[in-house]
């Protein structure tokens, strides 16, 4: 891990610290003391449970074009999840790994997995950006939400959109565009001509990947993997609300889903690494417009995080550990 990871992890603890100092943390303390260890069990049951069907969301999708066991897949996506929990970088770093290690172990193309990735993104987004839409519209009538959380909401929207326009749109030329396209055309300056060969490179790529993503999955495996998808996404504001049970709390569902969403889009801008700091910051100030004081609000907001967060972090480091020392639970295969 470079130095500059580790500062920037470190400023994002810092900013915990701080969040933990302005909100109380005599009062952090007693609202922890009601939390028992059975109820953690609870929590990073559930947890392990989403991780686990997170991860067969990859082995389905992998398993369209060439064979992978299930606990190779389990070990790369946890591995990958600590370059995602140490980047801010909305997860871009984590599927990289994800790439170069699925490649290695599978033998797909760099573009096939590259779409692969494409279609992964919007089956994992779509859902969770339908049920951002669907709570926004009770919430209109109950809350006065702050400007911000439509803001992030419409990029969501828009970047779900995008995605799917890149997985299921219309795909490449014709033949007789193509034809065309690979005719010599005028040189590029001298200077430029690298330039150019490399745009048409990522350009070619592009159009591979696409269309490597199209092809993957029919429309009833979209819609049975999406279905995986949003129940991953339930189980979020789940776990929130049996965080505010076991601290004592009684807090609004509508609350509590409106701030484990927010909270999630506003992790996803890629300032500190994980969302640390703006999660839960984000999150307790969300909790004050249900009535719970700042310091309740970040209480339940660090066990949230505590559990899908730093547990899920200790995983990956161990997932890192299997995939450097035991090799031979990741065989490489070839492509079909």
């Amino acid at each position: 891990m470079s130095l500059s990871r580790i500062i920037i992890f470190l400023l994002g603890v810092a900013g915990l610290a701080v969040l933990a100092g302005l909100a109380g943390t005599q009062e952090l303390g007693r609202a922890f003391s009601r939390v028992s260890p059975q109820a953690l069990s609870v929590l990073f049951t559930l947890q392990l449970a989403t991780l686990l069907a997170s991860a067969w969301i990859w082995y389905f999708l992998l398993n369209r074009q060439s064979g992978i066991p299930f606990y190779s897949v389990f070990l790369v996506n946890q591995a990958a999840g600590l370059i995602e929990s140490l980047t801010p970088s909305v997860k871009l770093g984590g599927e990289a790994a994800k790439v170069y290690l699925f490649r290695q172990r599978t033998g797909q193309s760099y573009q096939d997995l590259a779409g692969t990735l494409l279609v992964h993104k919007f089956i994992t987004m779509a859902p969770f950006v339908v049920l951002c839409l669907v709570l926004v519209l009770p919430a209109l009538f109950m809350f006065d939400l702050p400007v911000y959380f439509y803001l992030s909401l419409g990029a969501l929207t828009a970047l779900c959109a995008g995605l799917g326009l890149l997985c299921y749109g219309k795909n490449g030329k014709t033949e007789k565009d193509k034809s065309q396209k690979s005719l010599p055309g005028p040189k590029a300056p001298g200077g430029l001509e690298p330039l150019k060969k490399a745009a048409s490179r990522i350009a070619l790529f592009l159009q591979q990947s696409r269309l490597s993503a199209s092809r993957l999955l029919s429309t009833r495996q979209t819609l049975a993997t999406m279905f995986v998808s949003l129940t991953i996404w339930v189980f979020y504001p789940v776990k929130v609300y049996l965080a505010c049970t076991f601290l004592g709390l009684d807090v609004h569902p509508i609350i509590i889903c409106l701030a484990t969403l927010f909270a999630y889009m506003v992790s996803m801008v890629p300032l500190l690494p994980g969302g640390l700091g703006t999660y839960e910051g984000s999150m307790a100030l969300f909790f004050t417009l249900g009535g719970l004081t700042p310091a309740e609000g970040l209480a339940v907001a660090l066990l949230s995080r505590l559990t899908t967060f730093w547990f899920p972090l200790l995983i990956s480091a161990m997932s890192c550990l299997a995939l450097s020392r035991t090799s031979s639970l990741l065989p490489r295969q070839t492509s079909r």
